[in-house]
């Protein structure tokens, strides 16, 4: 099975991770008690578990990972949970290249259909060079 980070002590911890990118991190923020991170943790869980070995998954609790969670809220990146993070190899900013929030099935299938779009394109790249 897939590993799944859980947690980054620090938010220095995420930013250490970005230039170890094979291909896609994505990370979800959440919490146990939100209903709607609930709804969705079906729809995250199968993405992540068949998700190639070039996709770093995240499932990140906020309560647990605040000074995270706080941090990319004050940037601006998430506003609430559920929220899923995209980041692009070569991407070395707290800044994502796609994201998408709330617990709409819709929504969450497009970004997962973008993420897998993203990373067809960056393995093409990368047989290029």
């Amino acid at each position: 099975m897939k590993k799944v980070i859980t947690n980054f002590e620090t938010r220095q911890d995420f930013l250490n991770l970005l230039p170890k990118n094979p291909g896609l991190i994505i990370i979800k923020f959440g919490a146990p008690w939100c209903k709607p991170c609930q709804k969705i943790a079906h729809i995250v869980d199968g993405f992540f578990a068949t998700s190639p070995e070039s996709v770093i998954c995240a499932d990140i609790n906020i309560d647990e990972n605040f000074d995270l969670y706080a941090f990319m809220k004050k940037m601006g990146m998430v506003n609430g949970i559920p929220a899923i993070l995209m980041y692009k190899q070569n991407n070395l900013s707290y800044i994502s290249d796609d994201s998408v929030s709330g617990a709409d099935p819709k929504d969450l299938d497009g970004f997962f259909k973008r993420c897998g779009n993203a990373l067809a394109a960056i393995e093409r790249q990368n047989k290029i060079k």
